[in-house]
Protein backbone atom coordinates (compact mmCIF):
# COMPACT_ATOMS: atom_id res chain seq x y z
CA UNK A 1 0.00 0.00 0.00
CA UNK A 2 1.35 3.14 -1.04
CA UNK A 3 2.07 5.64 1.97
CA UNK A 4 -0.01 8.50 1.84
CA UNK A 5 1.03 13.01 3.03
CA UNK A 6 0.21 11.21 6.73
CA UNK A 7 2.47 8.26 7.11
CA UNK A 8 5.39 10.94 5.51
CA UNK A 9 4.26 13.99 7.98
CA UNK A 10 4.64 11.34 10.75
CA UNK A 11 7.68 10.31 9.73
CA UNK A 12 9.02 13.54 9.47
CA UNK A 13 7.80 14.30 12.89
CA UNK A 14 9.24 11.10 14.24
CA UNK A 15 13.02 12.46 13.15
CA UNK A 16 12.46 15.75 14.15
CA UNK A 17 11.48 15.55 17.71
CA UNK A 18 14.05 12.53 17.94
CA UNK A 19 16.94 14.99 16.75
CA UNK A 20 15.79 17.56 18.80
CA UNK A 21 15.21 15.34 22.03
CA UNK A 22 18.89 13.77 21.47
CA UNK A 23 20.22 17.65 21.11
CA UNK A 24 18.55 18.78 23.88
CA UNK A 25 19.84 15.73 26.06
CA UNK A 26 23.28 16.10 24.77
CA UNK A 27 24.16 19.37 26.35
CA UNK A 28 24.33 18.44 30.06
CA UNK A 29 24.90 14.24 28.46
CA UNK A 30 28.46 15.20 27.14
CA UNK A 31 29.85 17.01 29.90
CA UNK A 32 28.35 14.69 32.63
CA UNK A 33 29.81 11.67 30.52
CA UNK A 34 33.21 13.41 30.70
CA UNK A 35 33.05 13.98 33.95
CA UNK A 36 31.97 10.14 35.10
CA UNK A 37 34.35 8.80 32.70
CA UNK A 38 37.19 11.35 34.11
CA UNK A 39 36.27 11.28 37.83
CA UNK A 40 36.95 8.60 40.93
CA UNK A 41 34.40 9.21 42.76
CA UNK A 42 31.64 8.06 44.97
CA UNK A 43 29.04 10.29 43.61
CA UNK A 44 30.39 9.26 39.68
CA UNK A 45 29.78 5.97 40.37
CA UNK A 46 26.06 6.39 42.01
CA UNK A 47 25.61 8.89 38.68
CA UNK A 48 26.76 5.80 35.87
CA UNK A 49 24.73 3.45 37.81
CA UNK A 50 21.76 5.26 38.07
CA UNK A 51 22.65 6.46 34.31
CA UNK A 52 22.59 2.83 33.36
CA UNK A 53 19.09 2.06 35.54
CA UNK A 54 17.85 4.87 33.31
CA UNK A 55 18.84 3.04 30.11
CA UNK A 56 16.69 0.58 31.31
CA UNK A 57 13.73 2.07 32.62
CA UNK A 58 10.48 1.19 30.21
CA UNK A 59 9.46 4.24 28.16
CA UNK A 60 6.44 4.06 29.56
CA UNK A 61 7.48 4.92 32.73
CA UNK A 62 9.08 8.09 31.45
CA UNK A 63 6.07 8.66 30.20
CA UNK A 64 3.99 8.74 33.08
CA UNK A 65 6.69 10.60 34.96
CA UNK A 66 6.28 13.37 32.26
CA UNK A 67 2.55 13.18 32.16
CA UNK A 68 2.58 13.92 36.16
CA UNK A 69 4.98 17.00 35.22
CA UNK A 70 2.58 18.70 32.51
CA UNK A 71 -0.67 17.84 33.73
CA UNK A 72 -2.63 20.71 34.79
CA UNK A 73 -1.75 19.54 38.50
CA UNK A 74 1.26 19.14 37.86
CA UNK A 75 5.00 21.57 38.30
CA UNK A 76 4.99 21.78 34.83
CA UNK A 77 1.34 22.24 34.05
CA UNK A 78 1.01 26.39 33.27
CA UNK A 79 3.17 25.78 30.41
CA UNK A 80 0.13 23.77 28.61
CA UNK A 81 2.92 21.52 26.91
CA UNK A 82 0.79 18.20 27.22
CA UNK A 83 -0.14 16.62 23.68
CA UNK A 84 1.82 18.50 22.05
CA UNK A 85 5.29 17.72 20.12
CA UNK A 86 7.12 19.96 22.98
CA UNK A 87 5.88 17.40 25.38
CA UNK A 88 7.19 14.48 23.38
CA UNK A 89 10.43 16.02 23.14
CA UNK A 90 10.75 16.61 26.92
CA UNK A 91 9.94 12.79 27.32
CA UNK A 92 12.34 11.65 24.49
CA UNK A 93 15.54 13.55 25.84
CA UNK A 94 14.92 12.22 29.25
CA UNK A 95 15.67 9.03 27.30
CA UNK A 96 18.48 10.06 25.80
CA UNK A 97 20.07 11.59 28.41
CA UNK A 98 21.02 8.72 30.51
CA UNK A 99 21.95 6.62 27.16
CA UNK A 100 23.93 9.65 26.41
CA UNK A 101 25.58 9.06 30.03
CA UNK A 102 26.27 6.06 30.31
CA UNK A 103 27.79 5.03 26.70
CA UNK A 104 29.61 8.14 26.72
CA UNK A 105 31.25 7.62 30.76
CA UNK A 106 31.91 4.25 29.45
CA UNK A 107 34.00 5.99 26.03
CA UNK A 108 36.26 8.23 28.38
CA UNK A 109 36.62 5.70 30.89
CA UNK A 110 37.65 3.33 28.57
CA UNK A 111 40.46 6.02 26.78
CA UNK A 112 44.16 4.81 26.97
CA UNK A 113 45.41 4.48 30.21
CA UNK A 114 48.21 6.58 29.82
CA UNK A 115 45.91 9.85 29.05
CA UNK A 116 44.00 9.65 31.99
CA UNK A 117 47.97 9.39 33.68
CA UNK A 118 48.82 11.95 31.37
CA UNK A 119 46.26 14.69 32.16
CA UNK A 120 46.85 13.87 35.85
CA UNK A 121 49.95 14.34 36.54
CA UNK A 122 49.71 18.16 34.22
CA UNK A 123 46.79 19.25 36.79
CA UNK A 124 44.95 20.15 34.05
CA UNK A 125 41.45 21.96 34.74
CA UNK A 126 38.02 20.16 35.41
CA UNK A 127 37.14 21.79 31.71
CA UNK A 128 40.48 21.15 30.03
CA UNK A 129 40.40 17.67 31.00
CA UNK A 130 37.09 17.39 29.91
CA UNK A 131 37.53 18.92 26.67
CA UNK A 132 40.69 16.64 26.01
CA UNK A 133 38.59 13.48 27.01
CA UNK A 134 35.26 14.54 24.10
CA UNK A 135 38.12 14.74 21.77
CA UNK A 136 39.74 11.93 22.37
CA UNK A 137 36.77 9.56 22.74
CA UNK A 138 34.77 11.35 20.11
CA UNK A 139 33.74 8.11 18.30
CA UNK A 140 32.35 7.03 21.30
CA UNK A 141 30.08 10.06 21.81
CA UNK A 142 29.14 9.79 18.42
CA UNK A 143 27.67 6.41 18.88
CA UNK A 144 26.15 7.47 21.89
CA UNK A 145 24.47 9.74 20.87
CA UNK A 146 23.60 7.61 17.50
CA UNK A 147 22.17 4.89 19.52
CA UNK A 148 20.07 7.28 21.68
CA UNK A 149 18.50 8.53 18.32
CA UNK A 150 17.31 5.03 17.35
CA UNK A 151 15.84 4.60 20.62
CA UNK A 152 13.72 7.82 20.46
CA UNK A 153 12.61 7.87 16.73
CA UNK A 154 11.26 3.97 17.98
CA UNK A 155 10.01 4.27 21.56
CA UNK A 156 5.82 4.51 21.80
CA UNK A 157 5.65 4.80 25.18
CA UNK A 158 6.17 8.53 25.52
CA UNK A 159 5.03 9.68 22.25
CA UNK A 160 1.77 7.93 23.18
CA UNK A 161 1.09 9.27 26.65
CA UNK A 162 1.86 12.81 26.56
CA UNK A 163 1.89 12.99 22.62
CA UNK A 164 -1.99 11.63 22.17
CA UNK A 165 -1.20 10.38 18.84
CA UNK A 166 -3.23 13.10 17.41
CA UNK A 167 -3.78 13.37 13.78
CA UNK A 168 -1.34 16.28 12.03
CA UNK A 169 0.17 17.19 15.50
CA UNK A 170 1.52 14.78 17.08
CA UNK A 171 1.14 11.73 15.54
CA UNK A 172 4.64 9.84 15.16
CA UNK A 173 5.68 6.53 13.00
CA UNK A 174 5.34 4.53 16.33
CA UNK A 175 1.91 5.41 17.31
CA UNK A 176 1.18 5.73 13.47
CA UNK A 177 1.94 1.60 13.75
CA UNK A 178 -0.37 1.35 17.11
CA UNK A 179 -2.78 3.04 15.40
CA UNK A 180 -3.33 1.39 12.30
CA UNK A 181 -2.65 -2.12 14.19
CA UNK A 182 -5.53 -1.23 16.08
CA UNK A 183 -7.41 -0.55 12.74
CA UNK A 184 -6.65 -3.99 11.06
CA UNK A 185 -4.72 -1.85 8.42
CA UNK A 186 -1.72 -4.69 8.69
CA UNK A 187 -0.08 -3.64 5.67
CA UNK A 188 0.57 0.00 6.36
CA UNK A 189 1.68 -0.95 9.83
CA UNK A 190 3.98 -3.11 8.25
CA UNK A 191 5.25 -0.81 5.94
CA UNK A 192 5.46 1.86 8.97
CA UNK A 193 7.36 -1.22 10.74
CA UNK A 194 9.66 -1.25 7.85
CA UNK A 195 10.31 2.49 7.76
CA UNK A 196 11.04 1.54 11.26
CA UNK A 197 13.59 -0.89 10.65
CA UNK A 198 15.26 0.85 7.85
CA UNK A 199 16.10 3.80 10.17
CA UNK A 200 17.24 1.65 13.09
CA UNK A 201 19.82 -0.38 10.54
CA UNK A 202 20.88 3.07 8.81
CA UNK A 203 21.53 4.06 12.73
CA UNK A 204 23.34 0.51 12.76
CA UNK A 205 25.63 0.47 10.32
CA UNK A 206 26.71 4.14 10.89
CA UNK A 207 27.61 2.80 14.33
CA UNK A 208 29.48 0.32 12.86
CA UNK A 209 31.41 2.15 10.51
CA UNK A 210 32.53 4.40 13.51
CA UNK A 211 33.53 1.80 15.53
CA UNK A 212 35.76 0.59 12.84
CA UNK A 213 37.24 3.81 12.38
CA UNK A 214 38.02 3.71 15.71
CA UNK A 215 39.38 0.73 16.39
CA UNK A 216 42.43 1.74 13.40
CA UNK A 217 43.29 5.31 14.60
Amino acid sequence: MPFDAEVWAAAELSLTLSAWAVFLAAVPGIPLAAWVGLSRTRRADVLMVAARVGMACPTVVIGLLVYGLLSRRGLLGGFEMLYTPHAIVVGEMLLALPLIVALGGAAVDGLDPRFHETVHVLRLSPLRRAILAVRDARDGFLAALLVAFARCVGELGIALLVGGNLRGSTRTLSTAIALETSRGEFELAAGLGVVLLAVALGVNLVVAVVFRRGGRS
